[in-house]
């Protein structure tokens, strides 16, 4: 495995929103409802941005942010609700949030960081795209994301011996495909002569070692849990489980009076989609994505599914089948032509620019020169009426310790 330096590509849909919803807030009050609150955030975004490219500067070189726009999978299936029963929150200044998100994309892009936004495509599509590009080109890269579905994005592509990884930095997870772990352990300078070493510091192998060791380190240091996974077989189960955060039905739902005469609604499980999976691998002897786009092989994971779920007909299996592989699988069949054409354009165009990580490791240096890196108290810790101890209950609140002047304490 060449493990080489990597790309940051992150989930800007994910980052913005996982750091919006733990800012504390004055009971009552809108989230981002006042220039404190919209400068606390800023703040936390360039914090929390900050903190996480410091630790990989050893191994990264290049950072990328992938930007939501309007989707398309909504134009083309306006039946299937995608992300329907998401609502907005209105306890949220969003227009205060977009303005904020905004200004720090600006000020990001100003210090190297790509920021790549497509009309028409969801952040998914374009780290789909900025994957798959790296990975051709012989590039590794890391998607910086809390969302599952990109598990799928997770790959080794031996033509290029290059490989793409899913890290979730809330939970220190980083998912990788099968046989990273032996690989990242393997040096490839063990087999050189201490000699030969002495005479060859600065060859492929040594600077490989040297890439290798900076992210065990990494892994080590931050408590990062690595797990190995098949993103083929991943993809397939979810496939057939649907969504429901995106409003994606399950290929079979069904419903089930109780005993007490309440109606419960059933779909596929996980352990019906392994079932499935298992008795295809009989038929088939393994499985791959690119089966999805064989007219033959679809037919049996149809029939498969049917005989394993029942609950449904053939017809209307193949159809949500269809439907989920168009809704949830990154792939160059599913994603439009003219969308995929508008994010390799993109890509081209920013694919060798180098984010200046000097820039980029302190929250300081992040908003240096703009009028976010100002010296009052506002926006560096909670909002003036925040009240910390308002989720007390009130015999806990009356506990609270006396306020005593420091020179008692002498």
């Amino acid at each position: 495995m060449k493990l080489g330096k990597h790309t940051l590509i992150i989930d800007g849909n994910y980052f913005v929103h996982s750091r919006l919803f733990v800012l504390p807030r004055a009971k009552g009050e809108q989230l981002l409802g006042d220039r404190d609150g919209q400068e606390m955030f800023m703040r936390k975004l360039c914090i929390d941005f900050a903190s996480e490219v410091r630790k990989m500067t050893p191994f990264v070189d290049q950072i990328v942010v992938a930007v939501d726009s309007k989707s398309w999978r909504k134009d083309l299936f306006p039946l299937a609700e995608y992300k329907g029963t998401r609502v907005l929150d209105n306890s949220v200044n969003w227009e205060n949030v977009f303005n904020v998100y905004t200004e720090f994309q600006n000020i990001l892009a100003k210090r190297g960081v790509i920021i790549h936004k497509v009309a028409g495509a969801e952040a998914d599509d374009i780290l789909f795209g900025w994957s798959t590009q790296l990975n051709n080109e012989g590039k590794n890269c890391i998607v910086w994301t809390g969302d599952r579905d990109l598990i799928q994005l997770v790959d080794y592509n031996k033509a290029t011996d290059s490989y793409t990884l899913w890290y979730y930095n809330s939970n220190r997870k980083l998912l990788v495909f099968e046989g990273f772990q032996d690989l990242l352990e393997n040096a490839g300078s063990d087999n050189i002569s201490n000699d030969d070493l002495l005479f060859n510091m600065s060859s492929n192998e040594v600077m490989n070692d040297k890439l290798k060791t900076d992210f065990q380190a990494w892994i080590l240091k931050n408590g990062v849990q690595l797990q190995e996974i098949n993103c083929d077989d991943f993809i397939f189960s979810k496939i057939l489980q649907g969504d429901k955060s995106d409003n994606i039905q399950s290929v079979v739902t069904w419903t089930k009076s109780t005993n007490t005469g309440s109606v419960r609604n059933y779909s596929i499980t996980e352990k019906h989609a392994s079932q499935i999976l298992e008795r295809y691998r009989e038929i088939e002897g393994n499985f791959c994505i690119d089966h999805f786009f064989s007219s033959n092989q679809v037919n049996t994971i149809v029939g498969l599914i049917y005989d394993v779920v029942g609950k449904s007909s053939l017809e209307e299996i193949r159809f949500r089948f269809n439907q989920n592989l168009d809704l949830m699988l990154l792939h160059y069949n599913t994603i439009p032509e003219g969308i995929l054409k508008g994010i390799y354009n993109e890509i081209d165009k920013d694919f060798k620019v180098e984010s200046r990580l000097s820039e980029l490791t302190q929250m300081e240096k992040i908003l240096e020169g703009t009028e976010w890196n100002s010296n009052t108290s506002a926006g560096r810790g909670a909002p003036k009426k925040y009240d910390p101890f308002m989720a007390l209950k009130l015999e806990e609140a009356n506990m609270l310790p006396e306020i005593k002047k420091i020179i008692t304490l002498f």
